[in-house]
């Protein structure tokens, strides 16, 4: 059929969208237990170790987990265009302020409830890969600054402490992360219906052991997602 992509494709789009589902999961729970954490605290503005702690917690999301995820998610695109598959994407996110796409991410209503096309399923890795990236490069950056006043990477900056503001974009994070989840679980769900059960299975397999390879290592299997 026109539009849809081989079988010898799938497969390694299938690699990539399994290991970011894979690693943005546990992310998303250490996201929600971060914010646990922050609710907890019954005087947060003055418990400058604990914010500390937790801004601490949150960097490691940003670098340990989440740009592996946006990686791989991207490559499941860019493999997608590559093989001739139909794009539905939407150029406008590229384009939009972080507080516009936020909103526009969470009121999207083109998509079906229950993906079954190819281009359904890379439109939900799209959605995805934005979500992601949002979540990584705003809102947990902007949580960490007003929880501690320093922005990532950054090694100092004005204080700009306000934990009402990290609550909110944390609040939001945890959001977009559990966004993420549910569309590359469906993009998965629905690419998987296009392989052999056994392929699935394998490539399952295999991306349970890349995905928890530290990131030291990570570099090291990157070649086999080729």
């Amino acid at each position: 059929m026109a539009g849809e992509v081989s079988k010898e494709a799938l497969e390694s789009i299938l690699v990539h969208a399994m290991f970011a589902a894979k690693t943005v999961r546990p992310q998303r729970d250490r996201l929600l237990e971060v914010r646990r954490r922050l609710q907890q605290q019954l005087k947060p503005s003055d418990d400058d170790i604990a914010h500390c702690d937790l801004a601490s917690e949150l960097s490691k999301v940003y670098y340990d987990g989440m740009k592996d995820s946006a990686r791989a998610i991207a490559a499941c695109l860019e493999l997608a265009a590559e093989s001739g598959a139909r794009l539905d994407l939407i150029p406008a996110f590229a384009a939009m302020p972080d507080e516009q796409l936020h909103d526009a991410l969470l009121a999207q209503q083109r998509l079906p409830a229950r993906p079954t096309t190819q281009t359904e399923a890379f439109a939900r890795v799209e959605a995805a890969f934005y979500a992601v990236r949002l979540c990584k490069e705003h809102h947990i950056l902007s949580c960490i600054e007003h929880l501690v006043g320093v922005r990532p990477p950054q090694a100092a900056a004005n204080r700009s402490v306000d934990v009402d503001k990290a609550r909110d974009y944390l609040d939001r994070a945890c959001t977009l992360a559990s966004l993420a989840v549910k569309h590359i679980d469906l993009a998965v769900a629905v690419i998987s219906t296009f392989l052999h059960p056994n392929k699935v299975a394998s490539i399952s397999e295999f991306t349970d052991t890349a995905a928890s390879i530290s990131e030291d290592h990570f570099l090291q299997v990157t070649s086999v997602f080729d």
